[in-house]
């Protein structure tokens, strides 16, 4: 069922949001249809391209089922290449009458499209022109758009008040259009194209788009103000503009889905990357098939209240090839994005769930004014992103993986099987481990006391100690100290970043943590804490669509 939205935004324009590529046929038939069953001579300005098939298909059907006439209906199309001639297949005289022309009871004397092989081009464009006149000007026009904001042939230009004019078409137009040629040196370098002027006189406008990638132009034209770096923009002057669009063009609502040992968190992040809905639920980790599902229904969930475009999943362990293999979650080289694109309909895109908090500080946080950074999370291990050239570096699906570098080869033995991983000495864990051994054997310290309570330490306790000058918490804090600035120390000097971003509750400590941790580092770069916390592993997600 179709949504019909009045966006404020968009002065004159009338948009109606459909399910699907079928729903946005049908819409756009019916609107022509009762046009032509009030106005039986009406004169319908068309467009090609694929977006306008399904409704042509539609008109069609209507006029041999005799729901509409079209014996006195007269057409002017928007554009055509330059040169080609009218029985190349992929002129847009020979599309016409493919998918529309020849399955309907038109006269071929009313259709009119600018002749590709004419001699003189500034007269064809003055006859069409002058024969649009003497109609009495289009009373429909019917417009695609493409992913630059172009409409017919009009790219982004100084200017854009012109006339049926002859134009260049852009190296970006003429790679799309080589999908329809054999290749793309065949494809003309000029078109013939109705001018924005031309088109904003008709009395009535549609505007159709189909699919994710037209987003970009849709929303720019909803939110962006009128430019001529976005023709369609120009629309917005129009009184009488409707745009019919499917939810993916509508929308680039992202669902964003933070894998973790105890909880999946999921987020819904609008076209502004802004985060505009969060929620919860506990990991089931019984099963691979019972941890997707119980995904995949809180996502069904979301879908319901938002237009959603892709969903993009962070989730620990291993990537490589797409399969996605964990040490704490039923995932053994699953293909996780293949079996929730499956389930959910919709595009759906996996990373190392510390990849997209790193990428979500690179694009919305602490690092979004550099273009590399290395963002390090604290926690039971140490996670890591690296962020190069404003994207992930994920290696051959291992990359990332700081905590395990080793600072002592002889050292402690880490869960992966090697001994002196970093995680062993500069985790929170290893933080807490060490501030329990200390607690037992100064049974005297304000630390002990806290240990006491529970027979445990966590992170608030801790520095609850340092606030109160316990020595044995800091001592236990400068030997912790010694191990974490002496791996960033050799991170820096490994990737040369131009920033650190520190993650984990622990971050919660602010200059507590910090002040004392950039004393400790010789390299002159900035050290900062996660401005998103918590949220950036769900905004980080979704930033993968």
């Amino acid at each position: 069922m179709s949504v019909i939205i009045y966006n404020s935004e968009v002065v004159g324009v009338k948009i109606i949001v459909c399910n699907d590529y079928n729903e946005i046929s049908k819409t756009a038939a019916d609107i022509v249809a009762g046009i032509l069953k009030s106005k039986p001579k009406a004169v319908l300005g068309l467009a090609t391209g694929s977006t306008p098939v399904g409704m042509y298909n539609e008109l069609a059907e209507k006029n041999q089922n005799k729901e509409i006439d079209f014996k006195d209906v007269v057409t002017f199309n928007l554009d055509e290449y330059y040169p080609i001639s009218s029985d190349n297949p992929q002129s847009y005289r020979y599309f016409m009458n493919k998918h529309l022309f020849n399955k309907i009871n038109i006269n071929m004397e009313n259709t009119h499209i600018l002749n590709g092989m004419c001699k003189d081009t500034d007269i064809e464009c003055y006859n069409f022109e002058k024969m649009i006149e003497k109609q009495g000007g289009i009373d429909l026009q019917i417009l695609g758009i493409g992913q630059n904001g172009h409409i017919g042939f009009n790219e982004p230009d100084v200017t854009l008040n012109s006339r049926t004019h002859l134009t260049d078409l852009t190296e970006n137009t003429i790679e799309a259009n080589s999908r329809f040629f054999e290749n793309v040196s065949e494809v003309p370098r000029q078109a013939l194209t109705m001018g924005i002027a031309t088109i904003l006189s008709a009395k009535k406008i549609i505007l159709l788009a189909s699919g994710r990638n037209k987003c970009k132009a849709v929303k720019e034209l909803m939110n962006s103000k009128i430019s001529t770096d976005n023709p369609a923009s120009m629309l917005k002057v129009h009184p009488d503009v409707t745009l019919i669009c499917d939810k993916e063009a509508y929308s680039n609502n992202r669902i964003g889905v933070d894998i973790g040992g105890t909880e999946i968190k999921f987020g819904v992040l609008d076209d502004s990357d802004k985060l505009i809905y969060k929620t919860d639920i506990p990991t089931n980790t019984d099963s691979e098939d019972e941890l997707i599902n119980s995904i995949v229904k809180k996502c069904k969930e979301i879908i319901d209240c938002y237009y959603i475009s892709g969903i993009g999943v962070g989730t620990p362990g291993i990537i490589k090839n797409g399969l996605v293999t964990a040490a704490n979650i039923p995932f053994s080289n699953t293909d996780l994005g293949g079996k929730l694109e499956e389930l959910l309909n919709l595009p759906v895109k996996t990373s190392n769930d510390a990849n997209c908090a790193a990428l979500a500080e690179s694009k919305c946080g602490s690092g979004k004014n550099v273009n590399s950074m290395v963002m390090i999370s604290l926690g039971t291990g140490i996670g890591g992103g690296l962020i190069i050239d404003n994207k992930i570096y994920e290696g051959c699906g291992k990359a990332g993986e700081i905590g395990h570098f080793v600072i002592d080869y002889d050292g402690k033995k880490c869960s992966c099987g090697t001994k002196g991983c970093w995680e062993q000495y500069a985790s929170v864990s290893a933080l807490l481990k060490n501030a329990e051994f200390a607690a037992k054997n100064n049974p005297d310290s304000y630390l002990a006391q806290l240990y006491m309570k529970k027979n445990k330490l966590n992170g608030i306790q801790f520095f609850d100690a340092l606030k109160n000058n316990c020595s044995i918490a800091k001592e236990v804090f400068e030997d912790y100290l010694g191990y974490l600035s002496t791996g960033i120390e050799s991170l820096i000097n490994i990737f040369d970043p131009e920033m650190i971003v520190l993650a984990g509750g622990i971050t919660n400590a602010g200059d507590d943590l910090l002040m004392p941790l950039i004393d400790r580092i010789s390299a002159e770069i900035p050290i900062e804490i996660s401005a998103l916390k918590g949220d950036a592993g769900i905004v980080g997600a979704a930033l993968l669509i």
